[in-house]
């Protein structure tokens, strides 16, 4: 495995009490394209089908404002947290809307709290509002629904033009129900790790959300395709392309949590091999720990041996002697 280079060696200082709660993402969503990888403006749209068939996404953008970023999706899982942490404390929300402020939220995703800051938080919000998305995915074959990531949001405070962010005071954003009716089961978010905020590619973060649904804690982790994978991020990059950026994704190995190696398919592809790295640094501590026991086994035979041929016997005499006993 490549040796991980940590981007952030000072993170839990970074993130430790920016929130009070894990970060949550509903499951469904981490293994799908549903959000550029760019942070530049995307209008073209996503379409995916799943390999058997069986499901189906379209994301539309805005012509104004473009396709929401895997950054925007940061408010998603903050608000998703943000729910699933009162229903885990008893008490349950009666509706998707969410009640905070600009900089608890820009504080709970690890951002800065400056007045650029503020104004993208509006730009990313616009995004998820206007982001068109189309999936059958948990309805089956048959039907389908059509929202967008915020329902609707408001803010208030002394607000003279649009530009004027950092002056809201507080804001309210709604859930579209596709998305709130999945996360009132728990079953169907998964705990993040906080690190995830700080990774600045987006590539690497449609990675670790996708190691994160399918490798989770498996001890044999999980093998995946370049082409899978493509298809999985929504990138629009040449398969080449793609396969560069993953090669060098791979060599850096920034995600947390998960080691990354480049392996192939049983058919000869070329293939991502995502293991929780501190699973596998416990299989080899027990692989170096049976190898050890096993050379000593054989030192303490070879000992046994030795010491039969200096008494004068003869060891295969007394190896039979042993078997007979």
């Amino acid at each position: 495995m490549n040796k991980r280079v940590d981007p952030h060696p000072n993170q839990d200082l970074f993130i430790r009490d920016l929130i009070d709660y894990s970060p949550k993402d509903e499951r469904s969503l981490m293994e799908r394209p549903f959000f550029s990888l760019s942070k530049r403006k995307r209008n073209k749209p996503i379409e995916y089908q799943s390999e058997d068939g069986s499901v189906w996404v379209k994301v539309l953008p805005h012509p104004e404002f473009g396709m929401a970023t895997i950054w925007d999706a940061d408010i998603m899982i903050w608000c998703i947290s943000k729910i699933v942490a009162e229903k885990e404390r008893g008490r349950n929300l009666d509706s998707p809307k969410i009640h905070t402020t600009p900089y608890e939220m820009l504080r709970g995703i690890a951002r800065k709290t400056g007045g650029t800051d503020y104004r993208l938080l509006l730009e990313a919000m616009n995004r998820l509002k206007h982001t068109s998305i189309t999936t059958n995915l948990r309805a089956g074959k048959s039907k389908f629904a059509t929202f967008s990531w915020l329902a609707e949001f408001e803010g208030e405070g002394t607000i003279e033009t649009p530009e004027q962010m950092e002056k809201v005071r507080s804001i309210s954003l709604t859930l579209p129900s596709w998305i709130y009716s999945a996360i009132t089961t728990s079953s169907n978010v998964l705990t993040l790790d906080r690190e995830y905020f700080l990774l600045s590619g987006g590539l690497d973060r449609a990675l670790y959300r996708i190691a994160r649904k399918h490798a989770g804690s498996q001890p044999q982790g999980w093998l995946c395709s370049f082409k899978t994978l493509r298809a999985k991020t929504g990138s629009d990059s040449s398969e080449k392309k793609f396969a560069e950026m993953l090669k060098r994704s791979v060599k850096e190995n920034k995600l947390p949590r998960y080691e990354m190696s480049l392996t192939k398919t049983a058919d000869g592809q070329s293939a991502v091999h995502f293991v929780d790295r501190h699973i596998a640094g416990k299989i080899k501590e027990e692989e170096a720990i049976r190898e050890e026991l096993q050379r000593l086994s054989r030192i303490d035979q070879e000992d046994a041996r030795a010491a039969l041929i200096d008494s004068g016997a003869n060891p295969r005499t007394a190896a039979k002697r042993t078997r007979a006993a």
